[in-house]
């Protein structure tokens, strides 16, 4: 796999994402010191009264070239119910620009050295919230945004960054933020994560 220089420190292994196969997508090199810390639980602490909360970087600030992707490590997010991903990018000025895209897979495994993460996935179903009655095959949604809001064009234009947030159901003790530049230009970006319980 090629290796170059992240901007958040360490190598860059170029892979392929499952979801967008033609774009070239990074992952950091192992570093195991860095993936035993992300893996082991966020310690609750013994005076929190519910509801608890936690601010953990899914994402370090990287700069992430035109029309590609990057991943992290998987972070141990266990005991969470809730997840508040920001999505945190370069300010641009122009409406002819484009932002980020993130994508949220989740895990029951940590990640193995040699193997991988076992059972990843952004693909889910919960019959808890949709159910159609006479159905039965019901279609798979995937845990994903587009960088555009619901009114057309970007969250917002100007200001000191360009930001969004994505909230979404902890569906597993492991997540991983995988954010994509639309633009053709490179952007820095980074994903921090409100965790309330």
């Amino acid at each position: 796999m090629a290796k170059e220089r992240s901007k958040a420190g360490g190598n860059k292994e170029l892979t392929v994402h499952p979801a967008r196969p033609d774009w070239p997508y990074h992952l950091p090199q192992y570093d195991k010191p860095v993936a035993e810390k992300l893996a082991k639980p966020i310690p609750f602490p013994t005076t929190c009264t519910r509801p608890c909360t936690e601010v953990r970087t899914l994402l370090p600030k990287s700069l992430i070239s035109g029309h590609s992707g990057m991943g992290y490590f998987m972070n141990n997010v266990d005991g969470y119910r809730y997840i508040n991903a920001y999505v945190i990018s370069d300010p641009l000025t122009s409406s002819l620009r484009r932002g980020f895209s993130l994508e949220l897979s989740f895990s029951p495994y940590d990640f193995v050295y040699g193997v991988g993460v076992v059972g990843e996935t952004s693909f889910f179903f919960n019959f808890d919230t949709y159910f159609e009655p006479g159905t039965l095959n019901h279609k798979l949604t995937q845990a994903d945004t587009s960088d555009l809001a619901t009114t057309g064009g970007l969250p917002w234009i100007g200001g000191i960054d360009l930001s969004h947030i994505v909230r979404a159901p902890v569906m597993g003790p492991f997540v991983r933020a995988s954010a994509f530049n639309e633009d053709s230009t490179p952007h820095n970006v980074q994903v921090v994560a409100y965790l309330t319980t």
